[in-house]
């Protein structure tokens, strides 16, 4: 089992990283609601709009809790990919549908006016260290997995057992 502070560093970590970063903005109080509508599979076109899911309405909705965000994602594979801004008296529709997930949150920043939040020093440095211990645990990992297949090579060549 993981330690407290072990787990409270990477949790620290992980609320910096959406707190902060390309994506993170206040939007103004017009913005009602946004609905986010993409295939589950990421064929023809979906990709964007799921990363877009993925990494940047949770900083969003951090920023704003009064809006109401909701994603639909589609069973059936292909159609369109939209997201939807509702305003007190408007809508307007953004086509996501073959787009990267950057091009997505400028056309939102463009049409809403979002204000876009600086990066905090502090959360810099938490996210920092965050990723570091990310890539060293990948590293730690990966060492394991060539120890131990060198390890059942050995095995193999001194016992005569096939490889598994």
């Amino acid at each position: 089992m993981v330690g407290a502070i072990a787990r409270m560093r990477t949790l620290r970590g992980r609320l910096a990283l959406v707190r902060n970063g390309y994506g993170a903005a206040t939007m103004p109080p017009e913005v009602q609601r946004l609905v986010l509508t993409y295939a589950s599979k990421v064929n023809d076109g979906h990709m964007g709009p799921r990363k877009f899911w993925r990494l940047y309405l949770p900083r969003l909705k951090y920023h704003n809790p009064d809006v109401q965000m909701d994603v639909i994602q589609n069973k059936t594979t292909g159609g369109s990919a939209t997201l939807v801004v509702e305003f007190n008296d408007r809508k307007e529709v953004i086509d996501c549908q073959h787009k990267h997930e950057n091009d997505i949150v400028k056309a939102l920043f463009e049409i809403t006016r979002a204000k876009p939040i600086p990066i905090d020093a502090r959360d810099s440095i938490l996210v920092n260290e965050y990723l570091q211990d990310k890539e060293q645990k990948l590293q730690t990992e990966r060492a394991k997995l060539a120890r131990r297949a060198a390890k059942r090579e050995e095995e193999r060549l001194a016992g005569g057992m096939p490889a598994a």
